[in-house]
């Protein structure tokens, strides 16, 4: 005694069905996976705001997405190059790279005490903008201020007559020494901080199978 399945039906039409889908599963790949990759974006453009403190929009901007095709199945988010150099080390840490404004003030004449690529470490006198980076006005007064000006009060260097001073970029006003920045070879270290593949693995499982399921539907039912 048993149970005995069969199928009664036209299976043309099941034929029918299993060749669009066979014909469609390319196309509606490429549409699963190029929405998934920008999922993926925003997922990794948002996280910018948890991961770096107080990132700028460009940051917040930062990730594309190249789409694929029913034909080349590969769809790529990155970022963009000149935000890649900063993002990469939120990515896998590892020592900083020189500063625009280190590799300008290290280009500048000093006493020379100032050591070989330094790294230039800001002091409490520096302001920062709402990004936490030095102020353009700041660097501005201070290389308008330097060479000799004798109303801008900077120079580069070890500070005469003040032993254990480090050597730096200070102003003197009214009999005063002010240290802006404190030079050193010591190299700033980033620890890893935004991992991308994790955020990026958990954007495939949740959204994914969602997009293929929908697209597979849509392009049998639009079939021709």
């Amino acid at each position: 005694m048993g149970i005995a399945l069969t199928i009664d039906q036209d299976l043309k039409g099941f034929e029918r069905f299993t060749k669009n889908y066979r014909k469609q599963l390319p196309f509606a790949s490429s549409v699963a996976i190029n929405n998934t990759a920008f999922d993926i974006r925003t997922a990794l453009n948002k996280g910018t705001l948890g991961a770096f403190d107080k990132p700028t929009k460009f940051t917040q901007k930062a990730f594309l997405v190249t789409k694929s095709k029913k034909n080349n199945l590969v769809a790529h988010t990155f970022a963009k190059d000149q935000a890649s150099k900063y993002i990469r080390f939120g990515v896998k840490g590892g020592q900083r790279i020189p500063k625009g404004f280190e590799l300008y003030f290290g280009g500048l004449s000093d006493d020379g005490t100032i050591p070989p690529n330094s790294y230039f470490y800001p002091t409490s006198f520096i302001k920062y903008d709402k990004h936490g980076n030095v102020t353009r006005s700041t660097l501005k007064r201070i290389s308008k201020g330097i060479g000799g000006n004798p109303r801008g009060g900077f120079f580069i260097g070890t500070p005469a007559n003040n032993p254990g001073k480090p050597p730096g970029i200070y102003r003197r006003s009214r009999e005063q020494l002010f240290p802006f920045f404190i030079a050193s070879t010591r190299k700033p270290n980033y620890q890893s901080i935004f991992n991308i593949e994790q955020i990026a693995g958990k954007v495939v499982q949740r959204r994914f199978n969602v997009h293929f399921n929908s697209a597979v539907t849509k392009a049998i039912a639009t079939a021709k």
